[in-house]
């Protein structure tokens, strides 16, 4: 399932995780749609809400994945 936002839709995932860090979700919204997309198909890969929790909270520093 995808969640709406702006920019496009993002996996349900991700949405969450996104949710609960607001450092990362303002950094996120903040990349060009090429950016974005690359941060989410790097989802693909994730197998945990851990692994999730860790991913999205590496937008919080200066170098985007």
């Amino acid at each position: 399932m995808k969640y709406p936002m702006p920019g496009g839709d993002v996996p349900m995932g991700l949405a969450m995780a996104l949710a609960k860090n607001s450092q990362a979700l303002e950094r996120f919204n903040s990349l060009s749609e090429t950016e974005r997309k690359a941060f989410i198909a790097g989802t693909r890969t994730v197998r945990s809400k851990e692994e999730m929790r860790d991913y999205v909270s590496r937008l919080n520093g200066s170098a985007v994945l």
